[in-house]
């Protein structure tokens, strides 16, 4: 495991809003690929604003052509260092051991098979400096890629805290694999709630709660996966139980009253437990049209 060393940014002189530093936060495990295991981490560090830090969380056992691509960030990045779970947590899990080994008063999650855009940190980093208040929440949009790399859409949600809490009451008000966020209030919060493949929700109502400051960018800062696959995926009993542990999250948090929790619930379930074929078309029409 390396020790985790200062980055190139102060080095380098570059402004940054992220005062205090930031770390970029990424998890991998077994069944990443690792071609876009490797772009992305290549789109991290060929960013223009470097990352003073990297926490890789790597999520139980990975096959040995993730492991060579570790060795090899390993052995090109100094400020990388690299945490070993001996078995598959799941992301929230991952994320939150990573979490509470942050030195950085900044988090910025990477997603390991995402491409983050060159000038995507800078941006950030200067509507931090920008901004007329302190921010404590920051995010932005996406361009929705295929596997391919074909664009699909683009994914922006709300902007100003105002909007962004109303958002909330409905959907997820960030994209995960945009946001930078304080370290001290994730903390404070408990880190991410253990709700499957929606935990990054849970953390964005806890810190609405907390009443951490919040803000999302119009500018598309990540490339990323979804596509067809991921639509078929992102269904079954599982997924329908996860949206029903996460309303009960949201009202818990005061987003929204059970009455409301109750049906959205009930309603997402439902489209959770259609088959593929149709949650599809559900998805690009409705979510993403």
């Amino acid at each position: 495991m390396n020790d985790m060393k200062s980055g190139p940014t102060a080095a380098a002189g570059l402004p940054t809003g992220f005062e205090g530093g930031f770390t970029v936060l990424m998890a991998v495990y077994g069944g990443d690929d690792p071609e876009r295991f490797a772009r992305a981490l290549e789109s991290v560090f060929a960013n223009s604003l470097p990352p003073d830090r990297m926490l890789l969380v790597v999520d139980g056992p990975v096959p040995e052509a993730l492991e060579r691509q570790i060795d090899r960030l390993q052995a090109t990045q100094p400020c990388v260092r690299v945490h070993r779970l001996a078995e598959n947590r799941g992301l929230a899990m991952a994320l939150n051991a990573g979490l509470a080994l942050v030195e950085t008063e900044w988090v910025v999650r990477a997603d390991s098979d995402d491409i983050n855009r060159p000038d995507r940190f800078a941006k950030q980093a200067a509507a931090i400096n920008a901004a007329p208040s302190p921010i404590d929440l920051l995010g932005g949009a996406i361009q929705e890629i295929d596997f391919d790399d074909t664009p699909l859409a683009v994914r922006r949600t709300a902007e100003g805290a105002e909007s962004i809490r109303k958002f909330a009451r409905k959907r997820n008000p960030f994209n995960h694999m945009t946001v930078a966020y304080r370290t001290a209030l994730a903390r404070e919060v408990g880190g991410y709630p253990n709700i499957h493949l929606k935990e990054d929700y849970g953390l964005w109502a806890s810190l609405l709660q907390a009443g951490a400051r919040v803000e999302n960018l119009p500018d598309i800062l990540v490339d990323a996966i979804t596509g067809q696959d991921m639509y078929r995926r992102r269904g079954g009993t599982r997924y329908a139980l996860a949206e029903l542990h996460l309303q009960r999250h949201l009202v818990r948090c005061g987003l929204k009253p059970w009455p409301l929790a109750i049906a959205h619930g009930l309603a997402r379930s439902l489209i959770f437990l259609l088959p593929a074929p149709a949650r599809t078309q559900f998805y690009r029409l409705v979510l993403r049209g």
